[in-house]
């Protein structure tokens, strides 16, 4: 394991071109964008079922089911919020991997992670050796 790591330290390049760094970060910004846009739909879902649920509670005639349903679908949104939260930290991260030039390299194994991965996860830090490492490790 030592070997690993001191490997992961040694190979610090991004093993990309120029113009496939660029590829990435754009690819990066839209899914960036995409994740806002997100972030923005569940604040405003958030609020108005909030607001929904303090009128309904304001009613005489409401059911405790209709307002655990509200409260399920509030959780789930914030949830989803969360979750869309984290997503734009990670992809910001990576981001600032490209400026730095070590966009591509495993964290754990400082191998270089499949360019296929990386299009279809621009946000990972992991190469699937690195994965399958966890895996076995859990196991």
């Amino acid at each position: 394991m030592e070997s690993v790591l001191t490997q992961a330290k040694d190979q610090r390049k991004s093993p990309f071109s120029a113009e496939e760094l660029q590829t990435f970060r754009n690819l990066i910004e839209k899914k960036i964008e995409d994740a806002v846009e997100e972030i923005d739909y569940l604040s405003n879902s958030i609020k108005e079922m909030r607001e929904n649920s303090a009128a309904d509670f304001s009613s005489i005639q409401h059911h405790f089911a209709d307002i655990s349903s509200s409260d399920a679908a509030i959780h789930v949104n914030l949830r989803l919020l969360e979750r869309t939260e984290k997503f734009v930290k990670q992809l910001r991260r990576a981001l600032h991997r490209i400026d730095k030039g070590t966009y591509g390299i495993c964290k754990v194994t400082g191998k270089p992670i499949s360019k296929e991965r990386l299009l279809a996860a621009p946000h990972t830090q992991h190469s699937i050796e690195a994965k399958l490492m966890r895996t076995q490790s859990l196991n």
